[in-house]
């Protein structure tokens, strides 16, 4: 949870050309509305309350977290950045990659 504070730069920074998109894996949908709330996390967080065997995580192969995509256009993962800390760079190619089509 340390990386919120970036996530959040990078959600007010690239408002205009990028969605920051959380997904949870928790089971409990209270936790999840709980720590949005106290993080206040201002991006939008996708749950289900299926852990791991929900859709989107088995969709993308998510085996732990945090985990970190950068999703072109069409929903591809451009990029799989270890860390939020390495997300920026991947983010901006994918933006100018989009603006090039």
């Amino acid at each position: 949870m340390e990386e919120v504070p970036l996530l959040e730069a990078l959600h007010t920074k690239y408002a205009n050309d990028a969605v920051i998109l959380g997904i949870s894996i928790d089971v409990s949908l209270e936790r999840v509305d709980r720590v949005v709330k106290e993080k206040e996390m201002t991006w939008p967080i996708l749950a289900d309350g299926n852990g791991f065997d929900g859709p989107i995580p088995t969709a993308y192969h998510i085996q732990g977290t945090p985990e970190v995509f950068v999703l072109d256009r069409d929903g591809r993962i451009f990029a799989r950045p270890a860390s939020v800390k390495q997300l920026e760079g991947p983010l901006k190619d994918a933006i100018a990659a989009s603006s090039g089509r």
